[in-house]
């Protein structure tokens, strides 16, 4: 069985003040170019601050992205068990 920390999930389906990790991306290459433009890298931790169901706003150290719900779905995130610091 797959630990919390192993399982990826689309970002807006990450709880609101969560911290997660990407881990990837899906669909097409566009979105994936656009993203790690904004500095949405595997690897990189992020803060889901607020997901209306239409659009999301996410921390990236101290930068704040807001992401359309399309452009979100395409981030795989894997949820961080505890609080980063």
């Amino acid at each position: 069985m797959k630990s919390q920390s192993e399982v990826s999930l689309p970002l807006p389906m990450a709880s609101e003040g969560s911290h997660v990790r990407i881990v990837g991306f899906h669909g097409n290459q566009r979105n994936a170019h656009r993203l790690a433009e904004l500095g949405m890298n595997p690897g990189v931790i992020l803060t889901l601050l607020r997901n209306n169901g239409g659009s999301l706003l996410v921390a990236v150290g101290d930068t704040r992205l807001a992401l359309n719900y399309g452009m979100a779905q395409a981030v795989l995130v894997c949820p961080l068990e505890r609080e980063v610091s």
